[in-house]
């Protein structure tokens, strides 16, 4: 036996002052599965048992050590409280046993030692004391996972709800009895699971994922991230899933990342229309005429009352975080003039749009800043990727159904590889690679696409076109009639 085991076999911690006795113990356990540390004294011994944690303490009630003391001192430990302590007496020391159980020992051993008895009584102790760590640990960790401010849940091998803490309860709106009920179901009736591929496989592969509760007229998008793990519990498989509401992060994302496109965007041509009228005034005045002057000065004009427009437009989404929310839906009739603003600004010569005339009337469910998001996304993509940084770019709109618009918008630039689309599909990497640019994150922009199509109640592909390099983008958008007969469920499921 080693005086200072390494291995992972059950830890005997023998304190006593007697040689013999190490020597019998040594050889009745060998072989055994146990592992023993020795210690000579009272000092030694409570340094050893706070530094190792054995699974039980043999202490000798012998004469040369205080043992009463020693046996007190592990009982007042904290961590030593629950480990079991057996006491070796003489089979007459009645008097040393009551001592014994005063100080808090678990059970006695007489000597000489009887090996088999030696062996059961430690199998059992030790078995009983890791029993009990193990409920102790358990209740620790249920109380904390009860009180995090994250959902927490336990799923059967049928994808049926064990166990669901507070605030899970909370985001899927759980009755208080909730044992049983199918988690894909519960989550189905509340929200829009997205990306739709990664949920359609999660029962068999859980990728992380979005739930969505789209907007409404009366109350902005809700978003929780599902990350899951399978793990085996006795002959069936138990997937601990994890709920985090990032509602205000993806807030937080969406307005940095439309401020960024703002300021890049909508400031640039106002700001280039003034200077350059004012600069041929300025250096051209002798040789201008005064009605030329005035031309020149008409179109400086015009550009300061736009830039003027635009900064208060900027002033006005500062003070109103959900302005991307904030504003009447838009009609179709609107997309040629925005998707020949937004490719003028990008400096793309071949962006043709298609859309049918009886669909110019229609009203989409989300605002016109929010399609010149996506637009201005989508384009500045096709852009990026382009071998030739001059792509041509194809959008068509057509019906999806009675209550959705197919809007597809296909590039002729390059590939994405499968590591790309799959991150091109998760806004909070993408998200935490602008705040801290530790994460990885492709810079697509898709993210924020996603993110716009999926709050208004829409959906969303993305894939490598077939026929030829490039990407296709097909969006579902929602009419505002199907947005606005949207209601959220109050009711627990089943009710």
């Amino acid at each position: 036996m080693l005086d200072t085991p390494g291995s992972t076999l059950p830890l005997v911690l023998c304190i006593s002052a007697d040689s013999s006795l190490k020597a019998e113990l040594s050889e009745l356990l060998a072989e055994t599965g146990f592992e023993l540390a020795f210690a000579s004294d009272m000092g030694d011994g409570l340094a050893r048992a706070d530094a190792l944690l054995p699974a039980a303490i043999l202490l000798d009630f012998g004469p040369n050590l205080a043992a009463v003391e020693i046996c007190r001192r592990l009982r007042s430990n904290r961590l030593l409280a629950g480990i079991p302590i057996v006491v070796i007496v003489s089979r007459e020391e009645r008097d040393v046993r009551a001592a014994g159980l005063g100080a808090g020992a678990d059970d006695f051993l007489d000597r000489p030692f009887d090996g088999l008895e030696l062996l059961a009584r430690l199998r059992i102790l030790t078995r009983l004391s890791t029993h009990r760590l193990m409920l102790s640990d358990l209740k620790r960790f249920s109380w904390m996972v009860q009180h995090a401010d994250e959902g927490y849940l336990l799923l059967d091998r049928a994808g049926g709800i064990q166990y669901a803490n507070d605030f899970a309860g909370q985001l899927l709106n759980l009755p208080e009895d909730s044992l049983g009920l199918p988690f894909v179901k519960v989550v189905e009736r509340l929200y829009l699971p997205e990306p739709e591929e990664v949920w359609r496989d999660w029962p068999t592969d859980p990728e992380p994922l979005f739930l969505v509760q789209p907007e409404s007229p009366t109350a902005r998008a809700s978003w929780v991230v599902v990350e899951a793990l399978d793990m085996p519990v006795r002959m069936d498989y138990h997937r601990i899933v994890r709920l985090r509401e990032v509602t205000e992060r993806m807030s937080i994302y969406q307005d940095m990342r439309r401020f960024h496109t703002v300021v890049s965007h909508k400031l640039r041509t106002p700001m280039a229309i003034m200077y350059t009228n004012l600069n041929v005034i300025k250096n051209r005045l002798d040789m201008l005429s005064p009605d030329q002057v005035k031309d020149f000065a008409r179109s400086a004009i015009e550009g300061a009352d736009r830039l003027a427009n635009e900064i208060r437009s900027i002033l006005s989404y500062v003070d109103a975080p959900l302005s991307l929310t904030v504003g009447d839906p838009m009609k179709l009739g609107d997309l040629p003039d925005m998707v020949a603003s937004v490719s003028q600004s990008l400096g793309l010569r071949q962006v043709s749009l298609s859309l049918p005339r009886d669909l110019e009337p229609v009203t989409v469910a989300l605002t016109r800043d929010a399609v010149e998001m996506i637009l201005f996304e989508l384009l500045e993509n096709a852009h990026k990727f382009h071998p030739a940084r001059s792509p041509k770019v194809e959008i068509s709109v057509g019906r999806a159904d009675s209550g959705h618009v197919l809007v597809r918008v296909m590039d002729d630039g390059v590939n994405l590889s499968v590591e790309q689309q799959k991150w091109a599909w998760l806004p909070y990497v993408q998200g935490e690679k602008d705040f801290s640019g530790e994460l990885p994150g492709i810079g697509l922009g898709f993210p924020m696409v996603a993110t716009l199509v999926w709050k208004s109640g829409g959906d969303l592909r993305l894939r490598n076109r077939p026929d030829a390099p490039g990407v296709l983008v097909e969006m579902k958008l929602p009419l505002e009639e199907t947005a606005r007969r949207r209601e959220r469920i109050a009711a627990p499921f089943g009710e």
